[in-house]
């Protein structure tokens, strides 16, 4: 019985709906988190001796463009595209479901997305791969493993979305 009920669970979470659901409760506040724990650090400049002033001043600077962005896109998710999805794929089937979102559509989602992988990955160039000095201040050491975790959900959620998500309601596979 416990098999059936779990099967029933994981059947509703991998319909569009379900992932809908699971991206908005669970990685949105999870990301949107990591990021203010980590604007809150870097707003205070308590760098010390850890890095270089440019080196903090820069490191600032793409964080919160990179903040910004995931920002928009999830106002952009959970106030368009999700509902959006929710309501086409309630009144058909999924595949139909699937038309509304056309290719400009689902490029602007990449392009966005793009955005925010670049600004993580020049973020993990600037701060050497989150190589944690032993030498650095608590707090800094704290702020550093903060990024690599918000940058592992960020890539999580991006691959849910482009593996499961977008493919499910287009019908299109991306492998």
């Amino acid at each position: 019985m416990l098999t059936n009920q779990n099967d029933t669970v994981s059947n509703e979470l991998l319909t569009p709906e379900g992932l809908c659901t699971l991206i908005l409760k669970d990685y949105h506040p999870s990301i949107t988190e990591s990021c203010r724990k980590i604007e809150i650090f870097l707003l205070s400049n308590h760098y010390g001796k850890d890095i270089s002033i440019p080196l903090s001043e820069l490191v600032h600077l793409i964080f919160m463009k990179l903040n910004d962005e995931i920002k928009h896109f999830f106002l952009k998710e959970s106030g368009i595209i999700f509902p959006a999805i929710k309501k086409n794929v309630k009144n058909k089937t999924t595949k139909e479901a699937g038309n509304f979102l056309q290719a400009p559509a689902l490029e602007t989602i990449h392009q966005r997305q793009q955005v925010i992988t670049n600004l993580l990955q020049k973020l993990r160039h600037l701060l050497q791969d989150y190589n944690i000095q032993p030498s650095w201040h608590k707090d800094w050491k704290e702020c550093v493993n903060e990024m690599f975790q918000l940058e592992s959900k960020v890539y999580q959620w991006i691959h849910l979305e482009g593996s499961l998500l977008y493919p499910k309601i287009t019908g299109k596979s991306n492998h």
